[in-house]
Parts: structure tokens; sequence; C-alpha cells
């Protein structure tokens, strides 16, 4: 345990070296003991918007995935978050997609063009290798090792943000499979956070876009290490 901790020191110490990255709005789950909380805003900002506001934009769906299948999950609004009122097991990894938050027009240049934002969560109990089930998707590999995936297949040099609650942040980025290696040194939860934008035109029931964008997050929890940083005071909704 002592050597865990010196190289989770020394870890921490190469964090703080390294400046904060930009963030974008985002899903994000948190679980605990009471169940599992949706919530839209920035992680590491300690950001959470709110209803009346940003929040009513949101119509998510979630679902629990475990080896034995996928089931729903409903989902309750409440200031400012979807509390998820089904029961959940242990091993269950809880997963929200929002295919349903409203298209945007742009102008740029005098050419008008129509996209979609797509933003989606995971929550993980545990390292256990896991299958991708959202669009854009990151999940366990094995111990330290991630991959990011976008419909059903890796997603190569991808950029991700690794977040802490106290607003601590570091970029890494994957290989051509999608992985990437990451150490954890604080005790807690963190937030990463992947973008990507897919230029190809699409429908969405009867809704043509031309390019739609994804903000995925997955939250993992690391039981033990260095005494976690504070967050900063909660930030003010939009």
């Amino acid at each position: 345990m002592k050597s865990f901790v010196r190289i989770a020191a020394a870890a921490a110490t190469l964090w703080l070296s390294t400046a904060a990255v930009a963030s974008a709005h985002h899903l994000w789950l948190e679980v605990d003991g009471q169940g599992a909380k949706i919530y839209f805003g920035e992680f590491g900002e300690n950001l959470r918007e709110a209803s009346p506001g940003a929040l009513d934009k949101l119509q998510p769906q979630a679902k629990a995935v475990s080896t034995s299948g996928e089931r729903s999950l409903p989902l309750e609004k409440s200031a400012n978050s979807f509390a998820v009122s089904g029961k959940l097991e242990a091993a269950d990894s809880v997963v929200v997609e929002d295919g349903r938050y409203p298209s945007f027009e742009r102008n740029r240049d005098g050419v008008k063009s129509r996209g979609i934002y797509v933003p989606a969560a995971r929550f993980v109990p545990d390292r256990t290798p896991r299958a991708a089930v959202l669009t854009l998707d990151v999940v366990p590999v094995a111990g330290d090792k991630f991959q990011v995936v976008f419909k059903g297949k890796p997603l190569a040099k991808a950029k991700v943000s690794v977040i802490t609650p106290s607003g601590w942040a570091r970029e890494v980025h994957g290989g051509d499979d999608g992985t990437f290696t990451v150490a954890l040194p604080w005790r807690g939860p963190y937030v990463f956070e992947v973008q990507h934008a897919d230029r190809t035109p699409g429908k969405r029931g009867e809704e043509a876009y031309d390019s739609a964008s994804y903000v995925t997050s997955l939250t993992v929890v690391q039981p033990q290490g260095v005494e976690p940083l504070p967050a900063p005071p909660p930030a003010k909704p939009h």
C-alpha cells in the first residue's frame, strides 16, 4: 500500500504540472448508495444546469447494462438533475443518451447548415471490460486502459479530457485502436470527456441535418490513492 501511495503521489505531482484543458457542456453520472443522478454542465467547474433553464432542453433516456442484458431506467427531473428511480445492481453500468436535443442552425460565410448535438454519459462501478453501447462511448479495457468507440468501431486518435472534481484536468490521446492509458492518482470520481464531430448528413426522424456533434463522458471512481483536492464553489447555471 505504501508503494502505491508513493506512486500515486508522484502521479499527482505530474497532474498538478498540467494546465487545465477546455471542456464542453456535457452530461455526467454520479452514483452512490442513494442511486444515480444525471447532471448537465461542466463537471470540473462544478456547474450544474438547472430547471427552469438549460436543463429543460434535455430529454435523456437511461438504461442499466450488465452481463444479463439491458433494461430501461425511469428518470425523474429535479431542480438540477435527472434522478434514476429504477433499482441498480452492484455490477450495473448506467448509460444515458439524449437523441432529441433541439437542433441548431449555423450561418458561416452566408452558408446555412443545420446541426444536432448528442450528449451521452456512462458510469462504471469498476474496471471490468465492457462492450460499447452508446453511439460515442468510452469503456474500460483493463486496469488503467480504456477505449473510445464510435458507432461500434474504435475511434482512432481520440482526444480525451480527464477531469477531477477540483477542476484539474489533463488531455490524453488515443491510439489507432482508440485506446488510451491514464493513471488516476486521487481517490474519488473522474470524468473522461470525449467529443467527435460527424460531418455526414443524415436524418433524425423527419428532420434533416448536415452534421452531428457528439459529446460523451465516462465516470470512473478511484477507490484508493491520494487525498482529493477540494471542489470549487458551485458555479452559477447559465
